[in-house]
């Protein structure tokens, strides 16, 4: 049988580290998502709930729970480029990094609306 050479055990070594990695982070649940930090979304999420939390179904303000990550964030970032016309969400979105965004977004889509 024949040996493996340095280049294949390097390559067999490196592998088995990306494979590693990927498996840490697949076993990191919420926060393998674009990276994003579930607990720093729900810290940062008092802002919109002071809204969004008491929204009736016949509001003009939006319900956001549940909503699906994607469309979450790309919402957020278009208030926070001004795409979308509203001065309050433009202010709020404005002050949020792609981090921030990104962690809101992933709470936002499991959590539960309060009664």
């Amino acid at each position: 049988m024949p040996q493996a050479t340095a280049g294949q055990i390097s390559l067999q070594l490196a592998i088995s580290r990306a494979t590693a990695a990927s498996l840490l982070a697949i076993a990191g649940g919420v926060t393998a998502s674009y990276g994003a930090d579930v607990e720093l979304g729900r810290y940062l999420s008092s802002e919109c709930m002071t809204c969004h939390g008491t929204a009736k179904s016949d509001s003009t303000i939006p319900n956001i729970f549940g909503l699906g990550e994607a469309h979450f964030a790309e919402v957020l970032r278009a208030y926070r480029a001004k795409a979308l016309p509203n001065p309050i969400m433009q202010t709020i979105a404005g002050r949020l990094n792609d981090e921030d965004i990104a962690a809101l977004a992933l709470y936002f889509e499991t959590a539960k609306k309060p009664n």
